[in-house]
């Protein structure tokens, strides 16, 4: 429920986005503009993910939470009297992206305290979560804006967010085999292994977003209704927890790096091999599904990842800085991607150097985490 509130919301951005462009603020703002709301929502929450992780530690997993959840729906209340870009950019992204950070963790973390056997299977499990919200909050946005306005959505979403999000924490009960380290050993930082990891969680987070931004209106622009670019998203995010569930399914088994391998050759290829060369519906459909499968997967596996080589005690600091270096990777990708947009937009393929630009980044991730794989390979020999 956490993730599904908390994370699932970014799924569904590009339907604002569309909306914000060519409706509300049309002429007047461009969508690199308007990306930097979503841009910032996303940075926010992954940035403070470390500050999010002490604060748990120090006050506990429901207060901290309890916290983000007053601030999440307090900023989609307060994004629902925007009259100007810059209102929304401190509202629906900053102030929803703080919120989100102080109520996702506990549902990313405490699922690796309860189990070790089947680790991955759970923390995989309530990752559903937000591949399951990217579904509902696309269609959601979608059918109701233009319905009861904008402003209600916002206003809908905020008294949702609000009383759903607090029974959940209420039920909420964490379990730790060893007492937590309010000091976890920072030489791991050293760990060429865990570096490089970091590395990819950064070209990761430059390239994750743009598909899901800017596929509403690449569908526009190529033809396509806005029903049917809102229905591509979903079905992205549908492939999405289909990904989820594949990988909770095996990572127990094959372990996470190779599963985040094969993720990152799904999301990679599908950019620049799919989305590159296809300009009809059909097409930009089957690139939804093969990186939404890919990208499901990849998002699956950190908690499990982090605590096979740094230990449940680690978790909340070391997860809160995965998602700390991908929070400065999402600041690089939607919004330099608008810039390239605009730019491109005389060129045969108006798309072209977005797509280019969401799949190199992907690329270098990958080669990042089969860096991870061989490291591993020369150590255990």
């Amino acid at each position: 429920m956490l993730e599904f509130f908390a994370e699932g919301p970014t799924s569904a951005f590009g339907v604002f986005q569309d909306y914000y462009v060519n409706e509300k603020f049309q002429g007047r703002v461009s969508n690199a503009t308007i990306s930097l709301i979503g841009v910032l929502n996303s940075s926010c929450m992954a940035i403070l993910g470390v500050v999010s992780g002490k604060l748990c530690e120090r006050f506990g997993y429901r207060i901290v939470p309890l916290c983000g959840v007053f601030i999440l729906s307090l900023g989609y209340f307060l994004a629902s009297f925007a009259s100007e870009p810059w209102h929304l950019l401190l509202t629906q992204g900053v102030l929803c992206g703080v919120g989100a950070a102080l109520t996702f963790l506990p549902a990313a973390v405490i699922p690796s305290q309860w189990f070790e056997r089947r680790r991955g299977l759970a923390t995989g499990t309530v990752n559903l979560g937000i591949g399951v919200g990217g579904i509902a909050w696309t269609q959601f946005n979608h059918l109701l804006i233009k319905r009861i306005s904008v402003a209600w959505v916002l206003r809908l979403t905020s008294i949702i967010v609000l009383a759903l999000c607090t029974v959940s924490l209420l039920l909420i009960k964490t379990f730790q085999s060893t007492p937590v380290q309010q000091r976890p050993n920072l030489q791991s930082l050293r760990n060429r292994n865990l570096l490089t990891f970091m590395a990819a969680s950064f070209f990761t987070g430059i390239s994750s977003l743009v598909p899901f931004f800017y596929l509403p209106g690449y569908a526009k622009d190529i033809g396509i209704s806005s029903s049917g670019g809102a229905l591509i998203t979903s079905i992205a995010n549908a492939a999405s927890l289909a990904g989820r569930l594949a990988a909770t399914m095996f990572s127990d088994y094959c372990g996470p790096v190779v599963i985040l391998l094969g993720a990152y050759v799904l999301t990679s290829s599908s950019i620049l091999l799919i989305w590159t060369a296809t300009h009809n519906f059909s097409g930009t459909m089957a690139f939804g599904i093969v990186f939404g499968l890919g990208y499901g997967a990849i998002f699956t596996q950190t908690s499990a990842f982090v605590a096979k080589f740094f230990g449940v005690d680690a978790l909340p600091v070391f997860v809160g800085l995965y998602y700390t270096v991908s929070g400065f990777g999402y600041l690089f990708g939607p919004p330099i991607a608008g810039v390239l947009l605009e730019k491109t937009r005389s060129w045969g393929s108006p798309y072209i150097g977005l797509k280019l630009y969401c799949g190199m980044p992907m690329v270098i991730a990958l080669i990042a985490i089969v860096a991870v794989k061989v490291n591993m390979r020369r150590s255990a020999a």
